[in-house]
């Protein structure tokens, strides 16, 4: 598992006071509020104050307090470390903890999660396999285990051939 986590990126300043809009990679960002420090490209800030509005949040940082000092942060990646992070109810993932996990179907490995796509209804992951690539959607019904600290999922071997689209 990594110790780091990408969590968003920076968008645009927003405002003349040195905040910054961002985009949040969660299905909950309302979660990362109580962040104390991220880092930016791998430089450390202190949040002084973090609001969510959707999937986009607004962010001021320590040491940012104008339009120009946010101006230099657009496009940044925020990451944070892992242990900074709420505990996830079971059944839950960072995406990150996905990428490259190995996924079995009736014992045998089809591939690795290469690519995590998110709609409305449902994420679909994106396996590489020996032939190309397949997809499927996130379905409770569908995957029987995940292991992350095997880096292992397994799929029901059923419902799998109903679901998946070979690319």
């Amino acid at each position: 598992m990594k110790s780091e986590l990408t969590i968003g990126k920076v968008l645009k300043p927003h405002g003349l006071k040195g905040e910054v809009k961002i985009e949040t990679f969660s299905s909950n960002p309302a979660c990362f509020c109580t962040l104390k420090k991220l880092k930016l490209d791998g430089a450390e800030y202190a949040v002084k104050a973090l609001r969510v509005e959707g999937t986009f949040g607004v962010l001021a940082l320590a040491g940012v307090d104008d339009a120009n000092e946010a101006e230099n942060l657009r496009g940044k990646m925020i990451s944070v470390n892992r242990a900074d992070l709420p505990k996830l109810e079971a059944g839950k993932y960072y995406i990150a903890d996905l990428f490259g996990m190995d996924v079995y179907v009736s014992g045998d490995k089809i591939g690795e999660i290469v690519d995590v796509l998110q709609y409305g209804s449902a994420d679909v992951y994106v396996v590489k396999t020996a032939d190309g690539t397949c997809s499927f959607p996130a379905l409770k019904q569908l995957i029987k285990s995940v292991d992350v600290e095997g880096g292992k999922m397994v799929l029901d071997d059923m419902i799998f051939p109903r679901v998946v689209v070979y690319n």
